[in-house]
């Protein structure tokens, strides 16, 4: 008889489970919206395309694992590393009511921008086998504005029927801004980037002051310190200093592409010589070659405080020439103070 009892309930139990399980079942398949968006083997992206309204065409191409450029010039790998965790990461929050539908898809073909995704896909896979890997289109995202509560972003992919409000979820804020189809914001600013044992040597040149110009030359562990003007090499000179200099050059950035350089700078202050022309050299013999010129603080009332020195030049930032870079930059004496200082810095004492 207890056994019998003991049988009851097990197999009661038994029903009960299978009546949960079936009903977890059921709800999830009602509740889940098909997530179709994201891409979870960012790893196998080759190429993202990014075009938008005002004519602005992106290339983001993948030339070798951790290296990408940026219509080719190369790219700020954090930037684009966020495009790739967004890729990720992102999900539909949820899907466009139909009453909004028509509203929203007139906005993303009027302001939205395409963005065309290219992945590594093997022809043939079989799980264990995987051959014949080719370069395909494998998702166009047309991205839109962000919603009323700036906590989504309306997307819509090609071949669906409507659009939805994509997000990050634990993320505050929307996610357009990081498909942006303008250049400056994936280039890489770097100047000069480059390790210690990199660099075969550096010639700082001051035009104004040629006798302050000098050239750092590798010597085994350390570096050579020849004055330009008459060739001669320091016996001694400051390590230190020298050191901070040389650290400049491990990462040294722009802050931003000159925009509308007035007529007035163009002919007085790219017609002269440079202030300082800073040249690297590495192990390979490429040069990397940076010109500085002054800035004026406010072009358009120069004539109006011509006796004022702070009045006339930018104390913070300065214009440069960058030979791997076709724009005109704008850098922070902040960051180049290390690489702007005289060959008589470097003296020693007696």
């Amino acid at each position: 008889m207890k056994r019998k009892t003991k049988n009851k309930i097990i197999l009661i139990l038994s029903l009960l489970l299978i009546v949960v399980v079936v009903v977890v079942l059921l709800l999830n398949d009602n509740s889940t919206i098909e997530q179709n968006y994201h891409i979870e083997d960012t790893e196998t992206i080759t190429k993202v395309i990014i075009d938008d309204k005002d004519g602005n065409h992106l290339e983001i191409l993948k030339v070798e694992d951790s290296i990408w450029k940026i219509n080719n010039s190369p790219a700020n790998i954090k930037v684009v590393d966020m495009l790739l965790s967004t890729l990720k990461s992102m999900r539909i929050r949820e899907p466009i009511a139909q009453a909004a539908r028509n509203n929203i898809v007139k906005q993303l073909a009027a302001s939205g921008k395409t963005v065309k995704i290219y992945q590594n896909k093997h022809s043939l896979n079989l799980g264990f086998i995987k051959l014949f890997k080719k370069e395909k289109l494998t998702k166009t995202i047309y991205i839109g504005s962000e919603t009323q509560d700036n906590m989504g972003t309306y997307m819509m992919l090609k071949g669906e029927e409507s659009p939805c409000i994509m997000y990050i979820p634990r993320l505050k804020g929307y996610l357009s801004t990081r498909f942006s189809a303008l250049e400056d914001f994936w280039k890489s600013h770097a100047v000069f980037k480059y390790k210690r044992d990199e660099i075969a040597s550096l010639k700082v040149e001051i035009p104004n002051q040629k006798n302050e110009s000098f050239q750092l030359t590798k010597n085994g562990d350390g570096f050579d310190f020849t004055l330009l003007e008459t060739g001669e090499k320091l016996q001694a000179f400051d390590t230190l200093k020298v050191k901070a200099l040389l650290s400049s050059c491990f990462e040294l950035n722009y802050e931003s592409v000159a925009k509308n350089i007035s007529q007035l700078e163009q002919d007085t202050i790219f017609g002269k010589a440079p202030a300082f022309i800073l040249t690297l050299k590495d192990e390979k013999g490429k040069e990397n070659i940076l010109k500085t010129y002054s800035k004026l603080y406010d072009p358009t009332s120069i004539a109006e405080n011509d006796d004022d020195f702070y009045k006339i030049f930018d104390v913070n930032r300065c214009y440069a020439i960058h030979s791997e870079n076709k724009d005109t930059l704008i850098m922070q004496f902040f960051v180049l103070d290390n690489m702007l200082n005289p060959a008589s810095y470097y003296f020693i004492s007696k």
